[in-house]
């Protein structure tokens, strides 16, 4: 089943189920063995996200790499943007594609919390 199929099938769930779903799956990522050495990110103490963030910095690796798709910035400018070295662009790069699956759970998940606080949202067509 591809993830636009569970996304389906997960949105025909009531929103409690669907919340215990995704909660399920963070946690079963959660107890994965990290493998990955990685030296610019870190893991934080967060009751739901899993994802890295930026050494010595409260800054997640996909608000940079989103930051990067969105402005059509070249690594180059990203590190200047930011204030990092190139090399931590880079690696951020690099865990951001490789872990696609969790940043996109993870995505879900915070938008689902701000819908259920009543915070609009506009209508896309982007999947």
């Amino acid at each position: 089943m591809s993830l636009q199929e569970l996304k389906e099938q997960a949105y025909k769930l009531s929103v409690s189920d669907r919340l215990a779903l995704v909660s399920a799956v963070i946690e079963s990522l959660q107890d994965t063995p990290q493998l990955e050495n990685w030296q610019y990110l870190v893991a934080r103490p967060h009751p739901w996200r899993k994802q890295l963030y930026i050494k010595g910095r409260k800054l997640l690796a996909s608000t940079v790499r989103q930051d990067m798709i969105v402005n059509q910035m070249s690594p180059e400018q990203a590190a200047e943007n930011w204030d990092l070295p190139l090399s931590t662009i880079n690696e951020v790069i690099c865990y951001c594609q490789s872990h696609q699956e969790l940043l996109k759970l993870e995505a879900h998940e915070e938008r689902y919390r701000l819908e259920e606080k009543g915070v609009p949202f506009e209508s896309t067509n982007a999947a």
